[in-house]
């Protein structure tokens, strides 16, 4: 059977026939053109997305997601089997002849809208996506490892699509749109990846924007992220030490992974995290709390401070914190003005430069406190000597450097100490060394410093 794409090949730009003729125009809907299959024996062309859309009715109609027949379909196959029925009789209702290959594909496609996540079902199966963006229905951009957003075409036929897909994202996510929160960031584990979805919302954007991060299923080993021997040894004495850590960079930075990892290698009891998304892979006897969104009557709202205080109250003996941005002020203002706090160990979303992460940090904690004291700079800084920069730079996450806040004698500010920090040769000791105590040999300092 043959199947016709609707468009003309030469067709793609719109061309200006005037005088001064403007450099062609992509139409909006390129990339996009219905493709049609013949129905009614060949009399008339059915769209293949409105073919689907037809099955995907027909079967809601039919099946209940509440019905024994859909409880007991867990398996693909099981839910392939239901879906063979009804496929096969708006086949027959639109007197279409079609081969087994190409019912097997319109099934794929009805089950991806049915049960999975539609054209996001192929980028999920991918070990080596990393970052699907969406803005609206007509703009995708999907990052490969670490290199850079990679332009698709259209992948979703009509807004009403986008937004079907991104509703069953937030319900497997125990999350919803609220009309008051045009922001919103949840996440779930896909195929055994830690998913973060953040969602930007009109009135704010004049188009539904959406950015899924994905992380490894398994949590990859320090090595794999760190190409230095001396700051591997560095930061697992760091992350073994009593001492709190911060981690900083921009966003997809790889912040969170090195948290993970930094926890993983604590061999610290008593862990308790306060996440936006649960994108943190955590020890076995760690404790996760997740903002929560409210869905119906039964589940309120619990935000990123108010599960901070939570946790607090529960006197745990390691805080991880993913993440901490300039914003929230006041979602610290309980740990930094704890009597007795716990280690805590954050992901903070700032700058890598020493002058504009130590300004942006100070303001974080004046801007926690109503007074703008100077009380809980001062405890930031001792809460969290160790300060850890990471890039994404070339198609890579690169630890930038390791740092430390130190207090000379009598001092009321701590100067900004880097103890590794990278060169051209990579990241190198810098022949400092830190205020606190870490369980490292002489030997480990005397290594030439980077030059």
């Amino acid at each position: 059977m043959t199947i016709h794409n609707g468009s003309d090949p030469n067709d793609d730009f719109t061309p200006d026939e005037s005088p001064n003729p403007k450099p062609a125009r992509r139409r909006a809907d390129t990339g996009r053109e219905p493709t049609l299959m013949p129905g009614h024996l060949g009399t008339r062309l059915v769209s293949l997305a409105a073919l689907v859309e037809r099955i995907v009715a027909a079967f809601e109609q039919e099946h209940d997601i509440t019905s024994p027949e859909m409880m007991a379909a867990h398996s693909q196959s099981d839910q392939l089997r239901l879906l063979r029925d009804t496929t096969q009789y708006v086949l027959a209702v639109e007197s279409m002849v079609i081969s087994p290959e190409e019912q097997a594909d319109i099934m794929r496609r009805a089950h991806a809208e049915l049960f999975g996540y539609g054209p996001l079902d192929a980028f999920f199966a991918d070990s080596t996506v990393t970052t699907i963006s969406i803005e609206g229905a007509d703009k995708a951009s999907v990052r490969y490892g670490h290199g850079d957003l990679v332009m698709q075409p259209p992948l979703f036929e009509d807004q009403a699509q986008l937004q079907r897909i991104i509703g069953r994202l937030l319900k497997r996510a125990h999350a919803a749109i609220q009309p008051d929160y045009p922001y919103l960031e949840t996440g779930f584990t896909l195929n055994g990846r830690p998913m973060s979805l953040s969602l930007v919302l009109p009135p704010v954007t004049p188009l539904l924007t959406a950015d899924l991060r994905l992380h490894p299923a398994q949590l990859p080993p320090l090595e794999s992220f760190v190409d230095s021997e001396a700051a591997c040894t560095l930061l697992t004495a760091i992350a073994q030490s009593p001492h709190g850590l911060v981690v900083v960079g921009e966003a997809e930075s790889g912040k969170t992974t090195l948290l993970a990892m930094l926890a993983a290698l604590s061999g610290q009891a008593g862990i308790m995290s306060v996440e936006r998304a649960g994108e943190l892979r955590l020890p076995a006897d760690a404790v996760q709390h997740k903002v929560q969104w409210a869905v119906g009557d039964d589940q309120p709202n619990i935000s990123f401070a108010e599960q901070i205080a939570a946790v607090l109250a529960q006197a745990p003996a390691c805080i991880l914190l993913d993440e901490v941005r300039a914003d929230e002020p006041g979602a610290i203002l309980p740990l930094l003005s704890a009597v007795q706090p716990p280690r805590q160990m954050w992901a903070f979303r700032g700058p890598a430069e020493s002058k504009r992460l130590a300004s942006a940090l100070g303001m974080l904690a004046r801007r926690g406190d109503a007074t703008h004291s100077e009380a809980l700079v001062g405890a930031l800084y001792r809460q969290l000597p160790f300060v850890i920069v990471v890039r994404r730079r070339e198609g890579r996450l690169h630890l930038h450097s390791i740092n430390e806040w130190q207090f000379a004698p009598g001092a009321d500010y701590p100067d900004y100490v880097a103890l590794m920090e990278r060169g051209w040769d990579g990241i190198a000791l810098t022949g400092k060394r830190p205020a606190q105590g870490l369980a490292l040999p002489e030997a480990f300092w005397a290594a030439p410093p980077s030059q």
